[in-house]
């Protein structure tokens, strides 16, 4: 530990992070002048690295522009020894989760009022950072993106501040992350951060949300030994565990909350403000619970004994959770994940030395050439196939995109069948609409080979994987995830991408059948990716093969194109931003398709052009005439 950082004395080490570690120090001056305050360092070894450098300086100038009494204040920025620092205000207290901890400990539930207080305060931060403006009047654009019971302190006095706005995204930083990618925890994260859409304010008020029914419940809302399975669930929004426990949070709390938790940003508070009113309201109906009363709970808290867990005569205990209640702390969580990590710790060991590289049908261990496998937790069992009126049609008739798209306006559950030539056999299964799997008989969309053709395993490393798959209930995309091949973020998006790229594939299909039948179950044992059918459209729209699309100019030139009314927001679930809005304004009714397509001279921006205009003449959102 040093003894000095820039002009501050260390006092103790605080915490050591992923990117820096913070300090307790004091400031000196003249007249026996001294301050208390925090110091957060960057580690040694990420001081050469350009990016984490300029990560660590824009938290700095962005929480140096923030003056708000639930923010912790930033006072300086400095180098020592060619390493950045930031002092800034010491907050003499714990944060949330020391406190969930020191509740657990004592067997002692927060109350939800006091819950609610924390959650007030922490809105009552963003409302501000959301709407802040820099000196010339602009607005500085800030989205915190990891707000989670860490990053959220409480002062002995009851104050609550909140921290680390380091990889908040700023309209004016200089550093440029790419859009909606998730740096932050997993399981504090909003939907559309984990499908890498846009974010704004109210991805912060997701994560306001899980922080109180965290601290209501005293359990975690998104919980698995399985990051990838923490990713799915945030990206759904699955409330289980919060209906689960509802009987520990007040009605109307609970409702509150679960508004917060909406998987569309438009079901949500649309803004902090809102969210915090609506606190603040049911709290001065309910009960007069103030700051004051929550640090008097600090104080009772930190200072009682360790409660005997065979003693049940207290009031307000927290029970012991069985092994299906993983709690916010407690032995069964540490217990699974330590299970996990002892048997990733083994697959690692074996993959390095390669003793249980696989032979017979995967291929020579040596050998460079192909590995052909199928998906990574394919095991198909036997369904049960409703009977009932199957829909079956040509696709010469009924396009792909035509079919697919009205299954999602209708938010149908089934199996779709195409088949195309040459034997080539998909089967799409939807959830309300949504695909959540496909299942193709194409060796080359297989995941081991699809993850080799994008780059990111080797035949070799695929091998060596495969050999240490059963460490990880048989899952190739969890198995790379554990042995730090993949990071789950970029397994997740990989899957996803993956699973929507061979129902793309078919969307240039011309000639084949479909055959759909209503409420066939997924027989198929692989991870529901509940994919956005509309956004899927769009990607594929844009992707469509050059041939289909000359075709289609040549046998409709001469139509006139007329668009229909639309509701209001339709065309922007494709998620084609301004581009469909464009070619939707210019579709007049007045105008052929020959002479539309022949506005554009660039040969690209011409099959652009087309492609979107089939994709509306598809969906139904425009018609030829």
């Amino acid at each position: 530990m040093p003894k000095s950082i820039g002009r501050y004395t260390i006092i103790d080490r605080l915490a050591v992070g992923g990117m820096a570690e913070l300090f307790k120090a004091t400031l000196s001056g003249d007249h026996g002048f001294e301050k208390l305050v925090a110091i957060k360092k960057i580690l040694p070894h990420l001081a050469v690295d350009k990016q984490f450098v300029e990560m660590f300086i824009d938290e700095a100038r962005i929480t140096a522009q923030l003056d708000h009494r639930n923010i912790v204040a930033v006072f300086e920025l400095g180098t020592d020894s060619d390493t950045p620092y930031i002092a800034m205000q010491y907050v003499d207290g714990l944060d949330v989760l020391a406190l969930l901890r020191e509740c657990a400990r004592v067997q002692i539930r927060l109350p939800p009022e006091l819950a609610a207080v924390i959650a007030r305060d922490v809105c009552e931060a963003l409302d501000y950072a959301h709407n802040a403006l820099d000196t010339s009047g602009k607005a500085l654009g800030i989205v915190h993106r990891d707000i989670s019971p860490g990053n959220v302190l409480l002062s002995w006095r009851g104050d609550v501040k909140l921290t680390d706005f380091g990889i908040a995204r700023a309209a004016e930083r200089r550093h440029k992350t790419e859009a909606g990618t998730l740096k932050g925890k997993y399981g504090y994260m909003s939907p559309e951060q984990v499908s890498g859409g846009e974010i704004d304010a109210r991805s912060d008020i997701f994560a306001v949300g899980i922080l109180l029914a965290e601290m209501v419940m005293a359990r975690r809302l998104f919980t698995s030994t399985n990051d990838l399975d923490i990713l799915l669930m945030v990206r759904d929004a699955r409330l289980d565990r919060l209906h689960k426990y509802a009987t520990e949070f007040p009605v109307e709390l609970r409702v509150l909350t679960t508004r917060a938790l909406q998987r569309r940003p438009e079901d949500r508070w649309q803004s902090a403000a809102q969210f915090r009113d609506a606190i603040d309201e049911w709290l001065r109906r309910t009960t007069n619970t103030t700051n004051r009363d929550l640090a008097g709970l600090i104080g009772r808290v930190i200072n009682a004994p360790t409660a005997d867990l065979d003693d049940d005569s207290s009031a307000g205990v927290v029970r012991q959770t069985t092994s299906d209640e993983e709690a916010l702390s407690g032995p069964m969580t540490r217990m699974s994940l330590m299970r996990a990590e002892a048997e990733a710790a083994r697959a690692r060991a074996a993959y390095i030395s390669g003793d249980a590289i696989p032979t017979g049908e995967i291929g020579d261990p040596g050998s460079a050439g192909e590995v052909t496998i199928r998906d990574d937790d394919l095991r198909p069992e036997p369904v049960e196939v409703p009977s009932g009126p199957r829909e079956v049609g040509e696709l010469r008739e009924h396009s792909v995109i035509q079919v697919v798209y009205r299954l999602a306006k209708t938010r149908a559950t089934g199996m779709l069948s195409l088949e195309g030539r040459a034997g080539v056999l998909k089967e799409v299964y939807f959830v309300d609409g949504q695909p959540q799997f496909v299942n193709s008989n194409v060796e080359s969309e297989r995941l081991g080979n699809y993850l080799i053709e994008a780059g990111a395993l080797t035949p070799q490393s695929l091998q060596r994987a495969l050999g240490v798959m059963h460490h990880f209930g048989g899952r190739l995309a969890d198995t790379l995830v554990g042995l730090d091949i993949l990071d789950p973020l970029e397994a997740y998006r990989l899957l996803a991408k993956q699973v929507a790229s061979k129902l793309m594939e078919a969307f240039s299909w011309q000639k084949g059948r479909y055959t759909w039948t209503p409420r066939h179950p997924n027989p198929w044992k692989a991870r529901s990716l509940h994919l956005d059918a509309f956004r899927v459209i769009g990607a594929g729209a844009a992707q469509l093969s050059e041939s289909l699309i000359d075709d289609w100019h040549l046998a409709n030139k001469l139509q006139f194109i007329v668009a229909e009314p639309t509701m209001e927001g339709e065309l922007a679930t494709f998620g084609l931003g301004e581009a469909i809005l464009r070619v939707y304004s210019l579709l007049d009714g007045r105008t052929r398709l020959g002479e539309l397509a022949a506005r554009v001279r660039s040969p690209e921006a011409r099959m652009n052009l087309l492609r979107l205009t089939y994709l509306l003449v598809q969906t139904g959102l425009a018609r030829l005439s």
